[in-house]
């Protein structure tokens, strides 16, 4: 499981006294408690879970980098980068966006070619069961970068 890394790498990095890394191990650490104290929903941690809150720090960090940019905080923007790097480390290496369009776009004729009776026509409606289909093979693509293709999609 990733939080036995996490617990592991924490112990090397107050020996070696690497302060950034520490930090970040930690909040870490932190949502990963904070998820399993979590009242509404008693879970237990998996790697899918742990996955799941990983890349959601990582999309937080993304956020977060655009703003200081936008705000001209550049040595905001480089901490948050120096943050996402290690939290990266962590997760397993997403799909390009290329490949995911490819695939998406081999789902929708499929489904669409499933799915065609007279007067049907792909729309919104149809975007939950192929997300899911793609994420079947491709669980850890970015989301929006599916919707924008399944979006084009449905307009054409």
């Amino acid at each position: 499981m990733i939080s036995n890394k996490i617990d592991e790498m924490i112990a090397s990095a107050l020996k070696n006294r690497e302060t950034e890394l520490l930090n970040v191990l930690k909040l870490i650490k932190t949502e990963f408690v904070n998820a399993l104290h979590n009242k509404s929903k008693r879970i237990t941690l998996n790697d899918e879970i742990e996955i799941k809150i990983l890349t959601k720090m990582a999309n937080q960090r993304e956020d977060s980098i655009r703003q200081y940019l936008d705000g001209n905080r550049q040595d905001l923007a480089d901490k948050e980068r120096r943050e996402l790097e290690i939290i990266r480390n962590y997760l397993p290496q997403r799909p390009s966006d290329d490949e995911v369009n490819n695939f998406t776009n081999e789902i929708i004729n499929n489904y669409v070619k499933e799915n065609i009776k007279e007067g049907w026509k792909l729309s919104m409606k149809d975007m939950k069961p192929i997300m899911n289909l793609v994420h079947e093979k491709y669980p850890f693509a970015d989301g929006k970068t599916i919707s924008k293709c399944l979006q084009s999609a449905i307009k054409n």
